[in-house]
């Protein structure tokens, strides 16, 4: 099958330059890029006042399968990524059983080969079964597919077994991604290990905000260990959903020394603050937790600067009922696949805080070649047609019980957004066309 994007502007992430140009697939690749093509046997596609762009890429999503499917499949988990214009995502670890084996992530890889219509890949655990004791195999788990290791939602707490986690990453040659922020289970290792107290640093029955005087503080200074271990041991490594002023500090650093560090941020931790949280109630409760305006202004700047690399949505879906509960009883958890490149568009590139390049290079190219991922984060002949077509000057309004995905559980639910992904090709097939799912093949994976 030949598709023919005609008229569509196309920019370059890295010299901004922008053209209208025509684009030719033909079957799962990009053929031709040039002006005025034409070819009979092609279905027309008119892309005038649209940008056409490399799909976009999602590093950081829950799908929830296996073990949770009420909450999201990877059949439901893909077609709200392509209705948000992504190509490409990679799935967290935090399953159940979490992805620690070979075969754990080869099921998962054929799961998707399955039931999703956009590339999936996937992290695996950094211990056995995510409790911060065991390291996995981490050479038998990247020649079974994974692109990252990830103790997802839990930082590992022992710097030793986190030192060998990263000189594993550096012969390996795979990306260690850890996740700094508090859980229940690090919470109970901290109080352990300090004598004297008697209650653990930051109780799990009150809310992470106001009513905790020093509650979810631990990014920094987990942050900046494994920033040194990895220094010291020459992996590479991704800081997972920066959230914290102080954070962006040490990451800023730590690039000026050469160290081998990227980093993301989220649209819900560059947009809210811990007082959104208190208006909107448990759709917004998320660890690393909304913080406050100075971190908001922070992770900004860290998105203009460049030294947050990335936008990722941690897009983790709960059901409605999980969420319809007291602050204190409800999952963490924000969804974001349906939503990010709105948001981006309408609050980092209408202000002119971001270009268009620049959500290119920080939503496709960059998360790309962060995770390896050579096949995607790139428009060029010869390349796999993974295509996002965007119309800049689309309104529209956020209704999350019309969401592809499971979850509803969405802080921005009735927001007026201007930009939206209007048209999703993955390997040179139409799977979204104006928010609608095209049934009928799937994507690539990591087999």
């Amino acid at each position: 099958m030949k598709l023919l994007l005609k008229n569509g502007d196309t920019l370059d992430p890295f010299t901004g330059d922008r053209k209208e140009i025509d684009i030719l697939v033909d079957g799962s690749k990009v053929k031709t890029i040039a002006r005025n093509i034409t070819d009979k046997h092609a279905s027309i596609i008119d892309a005038k006042d649209k940008i056409v762009m490399p799909g976009l890429v999602d590093v950081h999503v829950h799908f929830r399968e296996p073990g949770q499917e009420y909450k999201e499949t990877i059949y439901t988990g893909s077609r709200a990524a392509a209705a948000g214009g992504f190509t490409t995502v990679v799935a967290e670890p935090n399953t159940e059983p979490p992805i620690d084996t070979p075969s754990r992530i080869k099921k998962v890889l054929n799961i998707a080969s399955d039931q999703s219509i956009v590339n999936f890949y996937s992290k695996a655990s950094i211990t056995r079964r995510t409790e911060g004791k065991r390291l996995v195999d981490v050479r038998a788990l990247k020649a079974a597919g994974a692109v990252a290791i990830s103790d997802d939602g839990h930082p590992v707490y022992g710097e030793r077994l986190m030192k060998n986690a990263l000189e594993a990453g550096a012969k390996y040659d795979i990306l260690v991604s850890p996740h700094c922020e508090e859980s229940e289970f690090y919470r109970q290792k901290v109080f352990k290990k300090s004598k004297g107290r008697k209650h653990p640093p930051s109780s799990p029955n009150l809310m992470p905000y106001s009513s905790d005087p020093k509650p979810y503080t631990s990014e920094e200074g987990l942050i900046k260990r494994d920033i040194e271990l990895a220094e010291r041991t020459g992996a590479r490594i991704h800081i997972s959903h920066v959230s914290r002023a102080e954070s962006v500090e040490i990451i800023a650093k730590a690039k000026k020394r050469g160290v081998a560090v990227t980093a993301e941020a989220t649209p819900h931790h560059f947009l809210l603050s811990e007082e959104d949280a208190d208006e909107i109630g448990t759709n917004a409760k998320v660890n690393p937790p909304l913080r406050s305006e100075e971190d908001v202004a922070a992770i900004k700047s860290g998105l203009i600067d460049g030294t947050i690399d990335i936008i990722a949505t941690d897009h983790a879906p709960h059901s409605p009922e999980d969420k319809s509960v007291p602050w204190q009883h409800a999952p963490f958890g924000i969804i974001g696949l349906e939503t990010a490149l709105g948001l981006v568009l309408t609050y980092l590139v209408q202000p002119k805080l971001l270009t268009i390049p620049q959500v290119i290079e920080k939503m496709s190219v960059k998360p790309a070649q962060i995770y390896g991922l050579s096949s995607a984060g790139s428009l060029m002949e010869g390349q796999p047609a993974d295509i996002t077509v965007i119309d800049p000057k689309k309104n529209w309004r956020v209704n999350a019980n019309q969401f592809h995905s499971k979850g509803r559980n969405c802080p921005f639910d009735g927001w007026e957004l201007c930009g939206k992904a209007v048209m999703t090709i993955v390997a040179g097939r139409v799977v979204m066309k104006d928010g609608h799912i095209i049934e009928g093949g799937a994507g690539r994976n990591a087999q």
